[in-house]
């Protein structure tokens, strides 16, 4: 689809056209399935997912046309429901009652496809910080590792806090960069927002 044919079907999803919900459906099912499958590792539970991340952008269709970046605001649905329904399957197994609650650590999982897909951000990220420079990364490790200030941070390489600043803000944009070409901006996204 074109971004002329995307903003026309986005207008007639919104006004509650089912036709060209169907078309919008029939062009993103299968990178949304595939997604959720090679997580999961379940068609079952990849048939899922799309079915309830598909049921979510048409109970937000309204919101369509003033998406810009629609594939990243799917994929961003989808990985979502998928740890959801990742981390309710791990709490049944457990007998543990379902809380509801989004904000779960993935890691309380121990899910095969969680842990797998972890294992390559994680892998990935390690890789973008060794990429820094000496200084970017001697800031990177005291504020995001060691947990400090940046007035500590300063403080212990005899830096202004302006420049741990912006060393902190270079290493943050590269690490990103890095990331996006290596993972896709969506798997990007996520690893960042478990940086900040």
């Amino acid at each position: 689809m074109s971004a002329h044919t995307d903003t026309e079907l986005f207008h007639a999803i919104a006004a509650g056209n089912e036709k060209a919900f169907e078309q919008l459906f029939s062009s993103y099912r299968n990178k949304v399935y595939t997604i959720a499958l090679k997580i999961t590792g379940s068609t079952e539970l990849a048939e899922e997912v799309l079915l309830d991340v598909f049921l979510k952008v048409w109970i937000k269709r309204e919101q369509l046309p003033h998406i810009e970046h629609f594939s990243a605001w799917l994929f961003t649905i989808t990985r979502n429901r998928v740890f959801k329904t990742l981390k309710q399957q791990a709490l049944h197994a457990a007998g543990e009652a379902i809380t509801g609650d989004d904000d779960l650590l993935l890691s309380h999982t121990h899910h095969p496809g969680v842990v797998l897909v972890e294992k390559e951000y994680r892998q990935v990220l390690h890789e973008a910080v060794a990429q820094l420079s000496p200084q970017q990364k001697k800031v990177y490790h005291l504020i995001k590792e060691n947990g400090l200030k940046r007035e500590e941070a300063a403080a212990a390489l005899n830096l202004s806090p302006e420049t741990v600043k912006r060393h902190l803000a270079e290493a943050m944009h590269a690490i990103r960069t890095y990331c996006s070409y290596h993972l896709g901006t969506y798997a990007a996204i996520l690893i960042i927002k478990e940086l900040l």
